[in-house]
């Protein structure tokens, strides 16, 4: 799938940014998850705005590690039509990240 996107860290540890391809192309928040319990929930929860302005959850982000010690996020999202997985990696920009998807 081709999927573009970035998001930039805030103070808060949060991110903001957008995510887009040929079917969407929607502003996300990337919050941390208030429900975690265990090392295996989401780090972190994604959401968009609705047409009615509604916030709407429609992923999870993990953080990670790759092997070279550089850290990343690894996401999921689901719009309607199927999960998207992706790694949102550090971009030379402070605080930048850009999605990179898996592929099929």
């Amino acid at each position: 799938m081709t999927l573009e996107g970035t998001i930039t860290r805030t103070n808060d540890n949060t991110f903001t940014g957008w995510i887009a391809s040929l079917t969407f192309d929607v502003d996300i928040a990337i919050s941390e998850n208030p429900h975690k319990k265990t090392e295996k929930h989401p780090d972190f929860e994604i959401t968009a705005k609705s047409t009615r302005n509604r916030s709407i959850r429609i992923g999870s982000a993990w953080n990670a590690t790759s092997q070279a010690g550089n850290d990343y996020l690894s996401v999921a999202i689901n719009f309607g039509t199927g999960e998207i997985r992706a790694n949102a990696v550090k971009t030379e920009n402070d605080g930048e990240y850009r999605f990179i998807p898996y592929s099929n």
